[in-house]
C-alpha cells in the first residue's frame, strides 16, 4: 500500500518535513518513503490510500494512562479515596468498554501506543485480558500492567502480584506484536519502593519492564541511596513532576524514562526531561495555551511529545517507533491541517502547538492496518462503544452512590 500525497513529519531526534510525498508500507512496517511520483513509478500495482495532501505524522505515543478511569469522567472527586471507591467497583465488563472509549479517543486524537496503569480493586483475576481485548479488537498498541500497592492488604498484594506477573508472562509467550504486559508498583511512600520493586521481581522470572506510578510520593520527600536500582529491565517512573530531584537524577543515571502529565507553567522545571502521559485525563497530546518561546522551550515541547515516549516504546514494540522512514512499524496519523505558514523542522514545535494538535484525525494506521479511514473507525463501531460504555458508566455511578 502507498499512503500519499502528504506532507511528511517524520519525527525523530531531527525531524524532517516532505512535501508532495508518500510511504510505501508492506506488512506491518514501512519499506520506502520518497516523493509520490517516484513511488508510484516504482511500485504501480500497489493500491493508494488517499492522503488528499493532509500531514502525515508518527502515532503518538501516551506513557502514562488509567484507560479504565475513563468512565469516571464527570463523575467528581479525584483524591486517592474516590479513586479506590471508582476502581473498586468495576466489573470486567465495566473495564472492556472504559479501554476501549478510552483508546477511540486517543486514535481520534493521534495516539497509537498507550502504557496503561491498571488497578480494579473488585475484580483483580484477568482484568488485564479485558484491557486487552479492547487494544485487540480496536486495533491499537497497548502495554498495559495491574498496579501493586503499598497500601493493599497482604491478600490484595498475592492476588495483584499473581495477575501482573502471569498477564506478563502469558503476552510474552503469545508474541503478539501490538500488545505487551508489564510489573507495576504504585506508591504512596518513597521508603516503600525497595519492598514493592523487590516483591514484583522476585515473583517474576522474566520480567520485560516495570511501569512505577508515584502516586502519593510529593517534591519535599527525600530520595537517597536506599531506592532499589538493581533491576536490569527498562523503567517508567510515572508522575515525575511529583518526585524529588534526588530520585529523578537516580533514574535518569540508570537511563530509566521518566512521565508527567500536564502541568501550569510554575512547573515547567520539573517537566524537563519528561516523556508525555495523560493519567485520567483525556488521551490526546497536550496542546499549550501559547507556542514555546525560545529555541530551548521548542526543542523540550518537541521532544516530550516526539521524542522521549517512543524511545521508550521501542523498548518493547520493534526499534524506530515515533519515526517514518524505512524499516519502522507502520503506526500513522493523517491529520487534516493546511499551514498558513511554513512547515519546517525549525517552524514545527510552533506547528504541533498552535495547529497540528487542534487539527482533526482523518486516518489512523498501526502495524500496518487501517483504523480510521476520512475519519470513521472501520475496526469497531464508535456509536455502540459509546452507547455502552454510558450504560457501564451509569452502572458504576449508582455502586458508588448507593
Amino acid at each position: 500500500m502507498i499512503v500519499g500525497p502528504c506532507t511528511i513529519v517524520t519525527g525523530g531526534d531531527s525531524p524532517a518535513v516532505l512535501e508532495d510525498a508518500g510511504v510505501h508500507v508492506v506488512g506491518a512496517h514501512i519499506a520506502h518513503v520518497a516523493h509520490l511520483s517516484a513511488l508510484a513509478g516504482a511500485y504501480p500495482d500497489e493500491p493508494l490510500w488517499p492522503a488528499h495532501g493532509r500531514v502525515l505524522l508518527p502515532g503518538f505515543v501516551n506513557t502514562h494512562a488509567h484507560v479504565g478511569r475513563h468512565l469516571a469522567r464527570g463523575l467528581g472527586g479525584a483524591d486517592p479515596a474516590a479513586w479506590d471507591a471508582y476502581e473498586n467497583a468495576l466489573s470486567p465488563e465495566d473495564i472492556y468498554w472504559s479501554s476501549m472509549a478510552a483508546l477511540v479517543e486517543g486514535v481520534r486524537h493521534g495516539v497509537t501506543t498507550v502504557f496503561d496503569f491498571h488497578r480494579s480493586g473488585g475484580c483483580i483475576d484477568l482484568s488485564l485480558s479485558e484491557v486487552v481485548a479492547a487494544a485487540s479488537d480496536l486495533g491499537v498498541r497497548v502495554a498495559t500492567c495491574y498496579g501493586l500497592s503499598d497500601r493493599d492488604t497482604p491478600g490484595e498484594r498475592r492476588a495483584a502480584l499473581e495477575e501482573c506477573t502471569g498477564f506478563a508472562q502469558e503476552t510474552r509467550s503469545r508474541r503478539q506484536g501490538t500488545l505487551r504486559g508489564l510489573l507495576g508498583v504504585r506508591v504512596d511512600r518513597l521508603d516503600a519502593v525497595d519492598r514493592l520493586l523487590a516483591e514484583v521481581f522476585e515473583a517474576a522470572t522474566q520480567p520485560a519492564g516495570v511501569h512505577i506510578e508515584l502516586a502519593g510520593v510529593g517534591a519535599a520527600q527525600v530520595a537517597d541511596g536506599a531506592v532499589w536500582f538493581g533491576h536490569p529491565v527498562p523503567a517508567l517512573w510515572a508522575h515525575a513532576e511529583r518526585a524529588p530531584a534526588s530520585l529523578i537524577g537516580l533514574a535518569c543515571e540508570r537511563g530509566d524514562t521518566l512521565s508527567a502529565i500536564a502541568e501550569p507553567p510554575a512547573a515547567t522545571a520539573l517537566l524537563t526531561g519528561a516523556a508525555w502521559g495523560s493519567d485520567a485525563g483525556v488521551n490526546a497530546p497536550p496542546a499549550p495555551e501559547r507556542e514555546p518561546s525560545g529555541q530551548a522551550a521548542r526543542k523540550e515541547f518537541y521532544e516530550r511529545l516526539m521524542v522521549r515516549g517512543p524511545s521508550f516504546a521501542e523498548r518493547f514494540f520493534g526499534d524506530a517507533i515515533g519515526r517514518i522512514e524505512p524499516g519502522a512499524p507502520a503506526d500513522l496519523v493523517l491529520v487534516d491541517y493546511r499551514p498558513a505558514t511554513a512547515l519546517s523542522p525549525r517552524t514545527l514545535p510552533a506547528h504541533l502547538a498552535a495547529g497540528l494538535l487542534r487539527a482533526p484525525v482523518t486516518g489512523a494506521m498501526v502495524a500496518g492496518e487501517i483504523l480510521m479511514e476520512e475519519g470513521r473507525l472501520t475496526t469497531v463501531d464508535e456509536a455502540e462503544v459509546s452507547a455502552r460504555a454510558r450504560e457501564c458508566a451509569r452502572r458504576i455511578w449508582k455502586r458508588i452512590e448507593a
